[in-house]
């Protein structure tokens, strides 16, 4: 049985589920020109206590002989979306998650992020202080809960992801880069290198949270795509002062002093082979999606270099419109009139 099957499995019960709405340096974190808080909003700032819920651990611990009941139980313990009403009358679907969590590779892998997060401490740690900016900044928001899960690592669907007021965290995606079992799925190694626990509370934000408070808009362009990244990065930045940009996007510190020592050539690469307001999928998953390195400039190059020019074009923008709330910049629809505000003309 291979993994991907496994998540398959073990996602039945997602049956509702949708995503939210998808110079040089030092190891210190640079200076990002970000949306600041007033005195009064800071004064005012909620108290965060947030609230995980561990879906695995009950689902590995559940008493075999009386799934159906056992499911019926935990359906009021869990959000409506992670088991579907009536659930526990499907007899069929009750007997492939029986498999699943018997499944002596499966077993291994809850074993594992059993050890490794017990308790969620350092994760609650981490992420309690980014909840406190993030209701601030969207006061009208409620506290969101954390729901836990082992996935059998599908290394094809989000690490993260959010319906309604509940993030959802697949702990198994987040074993640290050397993980054997990321091997014995195929996981090509550069994705395996964002499985580290250091990304998991960022991911909650770029992966999850943001998309409440992006625009229903349609990306087309290249630009539209570059400009959605920068915007999920400065939306998670602002949530955590204080980590680094190689660290928000994922980057090595070599693959991050590549794209900043390269800034100016790629940019004006897109810019004189008209790639910038390019529609194709090609060009825009040349640029966006995951990969080993961006093929247009050779395998020394870091992948998903149109998130590191989307989040040099947003930061240009916050530096020449300080007034802008994180709100406001959200909500801005029109890709070319913000890339013209934005005055960015890297060197």
């Amino acid at each position: 049985m291979n993994h991907r099957r496994f998540s398959i499995i073990v996602c039945i019960l997602l049956i509702t589920c949708t995503i939210f709405c998808g110079c040089k340096r030092k190891n210190a974190a640079v200076k990002v020109a970000k949306p600041e808080l007033t005195e009064e909003q800071i004064k005012t700032a909620k108290n965060v206590e947030p609230v995980i819920l561990r879906y695995e651990q009950d689902l590995f611990n559940i008493d075999q002989n009386k799934m159906a009941i056992s499911f019926k139980e935990m359906y009021g313990k869990y959000p409506n979306n992670i088991i579907a009403y009536g659930a526990w009358n499907n007899a069929e679907m009750l007997q492939s998650i029986k498999g699943f969590i018997n499944d002596p590779v499966i077993k291994e892998i809850y074993k594992d992020t059993e050890a490794k997060y017990a308790d969620l401490s350092e994760f609650k740690k981490t992420i309690t202080p980014a909840l406190t900016l993030y209701l601030t900044h969207f006061p009208d928001e409620n506290v969101p809960s954390f729901c836990t899960l082992v996935s059998g690592i599908d290394f094809q669907m989000p690490s993260v992801f959010g319906y309604d007021t509940t993030v959802f965290i697949c702990l198994d995606m987040y074993m640290g880069k050397d993980y054997k079992h990321y091997g014995m799925a195929g996981m090509p190694k550069f994705i395996a290198a964002r499985c580290e626990p250091k990304y998991m509370a960022t991911d909650c934000f770029t992966k999850a949270l943001v998309f409440k408070h992006l625009p229903d808009k349609t990306l087309v362009t290249l630009l539209d795509n570059m400009i959605d990244a920068g915007k999920r990065l400065m939306f998670t930045q602002t949530m955590f002062p204080s980590t680094t940009q190689e660290d928000l996007l994922g980057y090595s510190k070599e693959q991050y002093k590549w794209a900043k020592d390269n800034e100016s050539a790629v940019w004006h690469y897109l810019i004189e082979r008209n790639m910038v307001y390019d529609n194709s999928d090609d060009v825009i998953r040349r640029m966006i999606d995951e990969t080993p390195f961006t093929r247009d400039f050779g395998n020394t190059s870091p992948g998903r270099l149109g998130w590191y020019i989307g989040f040099q074009i947003v930061q240009s923008y916050m530096k020449n419109h300080p007034g802008t709330t994180l709100k406001d910049l959200l909500s801005m629809t029109d890709s070319q009139k913000f890339l013209k505000e934005s005055g960015y003309k890297p060197n």
